[in-house]
């Protein structure tokens, strides 16, 4: 697959900015590989800390979905390991305190439950000998009431957990994880994304009920989940698609993540120079546990809001991209990725304004930040989920149409054509809706044409001007 263009990475505020060309040095990885994992880091560190707010009272969580396709040797593990250091490092922390909490709570259960026994076998006997067992009664209930709670493993980042592993934890006290790997061949094709209705609530932060049969019903409410996951092209498609890609295009997993294949650097990696910078990353870092351990000690969300100027630039994004998936917009084919654009958009603006530290509401400049990033992610998706081999083919086809509606006008001596005017009297092979859909829309993206739309007619205009 050809590679894309590159990826907006001036586009992000200075402290990420900086870390993602340090890594750059250190790796010689793609910087869109370099840039997706680090969304997907921010997205974890902050979205316990932080929703978005759009349209005055359309509050969303700012969690990010990002898959991202590369293949064996890109430096998926270095990248994952540099970025992510200090929340394995905290990870490892929370594990030791919790295997420390639990050896005391044994200790305790164990003396608890010598005590209970203790005290139900008197309460047995008193009442047996007739005696007043008022007061081991009472000694009964409160040793119950006082009963050592079990710790609990405080966690961040799950990897290959069954659905209801991830459940039972978000229904717990917890409610804020990711789901990361940097070969996630194992999750693909493992149990965790096999229930994607569950998934999906988790990126809408719904409420969603856990019903066991030997236990309680429980319930998650208000969770956040992460998805950075790296996976290898051909075990993406091969493993992945051919089995369940409809299901999960169908149900819009899919159009929910923010989907890339970075062009490859192998090959390109020369080491220039074997001094690299070395004064970012830990910045990078710091931000990142400041905003984990805040998030722990509120364990409260502040909603962002757009500055009246953000949000009239959002608002012109969200009605740039309805258009665009009308019948000959850029998007027609793609409605359903459309359609989770401009609040990917906001999610993303949210993101980079609160981990910069910015004050106040979302700026300006956060929003056209996240626009150029999703206008990308955009692109990708496109690219990826078109038919490699009719690419061409259609081009080719689309420029014949081009220069059979140019010729028509001038004939004619008018500016435009009716649509139905191409399915009536155009080149034969092109007399069928869905094949003029597919042409004009090819022609749209190019800026070939303009479409126009009056009651149930649609009028073409040729535009001049083009190579």
């Amino acid at each position: 697959m050809l590679c894309g263009h590159p990826f907006p990475v001036h586009v992000f505020p200075q402290i990420i900015r900086n870390a993602v060309y340090e890594v750059e040095q250190h790796t010689k990885a793609p910087q869109a590989l370099i840039s997706a994992s680090v969304l997907g880091v921010i997205s974890l560190a902050c979205q316990n800390r932080i929703d978005v707010c759009r349209m005055k009272n359309l509050c969303s969580p700012v969690s990010l979905f990002l898959l991202t396709l590369a293949e064996s040797g890109e430096r998926k593990s270095t990248v994952d390991k540099l970025l992510m250091k200090p929340l394995y490092q905290l990870e490892e922390e929370w594990f030791e305190e919790y295997t420390q909490d639990l050896i005391i709570w044994r200790n305790e259960e164990m003396a608890f439950n010598v005590e209970k026994k203790a005290l139900i076998s008197k309460l047995k006997s008193d009442i047996q000998r007739n005696k007043d067992h008022i007061t081991t009664n009472e000694r009964l209930k409160a040793l119950l009431a006082a009963s050592p709670k079990a710790p609990v493993r405080l966690r961040q980042i799950f990897n290959d957990a069954t659905p209801a592993a991830i459940k039972d934890y978000l229904s717990g006290r917890c409610r804020s994880i990711g789901l990361m790997s940097d070969e996630a061949g194992t999750i693909f094709n493992g149990y965790a994304l096999n229930e994607l209705p569950f998934i999906n609530k988790m990126w809408d932060g719904a409420t969603f009920p856990v019903e066991r049969k030997s236990e309680p019903d429980k319930l998650i409410k208000d969770a956040r989940m992460t998805l950075g996951l790296m996976i290898q092209p051909d075990v993406f498609r091969k493993g992945y698609l051919e089995r369940k890609g409809d299901a999960a295009k169908g149900i819009g997993f899919f159009a929910r993540c923010l989907i890339c294949q970075p062009g490859s650097t192998q090959g390109y990696r020369q080491i220039t120079s074997p001094v690299v910078s070395t004064e970012h990353l830990p910045v990078f870092h710091q931000r990142l546990i400041d905003i984990v351990n805040e998030s722990i000690a509120r364990n409260e969300r502040q909603c962002l809001r757009f500055s009246p100027e953000a949000e009239k630039r959002w608002l012109e994004f969200y009605n740039k991209v309805e258009s665009e998936m009308g019948l000959v917009g850029f998007l027609s084919d793609f409605k359903d990725y459309a359609s989770k654009m401009a609040e990917n958009v906001a999610r993303i603006a949210a993101l980079l304004h609160y981990f910069n530290g910015d004050e106040g509401d979302i700026s300006l400049t956060a929003v056209e930040a996240a626009v150029d990033i999703i206008v990308w992610y955009v692109d990708e998706y496109i690219r990826i989920f078109s038919k490699p081999q009719t690419l061409l083919l259609v081009s080719s086809e689309a420029d014949e149409l081009y220069s059979w509606i140019k010729d028509y006008c001038y004939k004619c001596v008018v500016p435009y054509i009716r649509k139905t005017t191409i399915l009536q009297y155009g080149p034969n092979r092109f007399r069928n809706r869905s094949k003029v859909n597919e042409l004009l829309s090819t022609l749209y993206s190019k800026n070939k044409i303009r479409a126009e739309k009056r009651g149930k007619t649609i009028f073409i205009h040729p535009v001049e001007g083009f190579i």
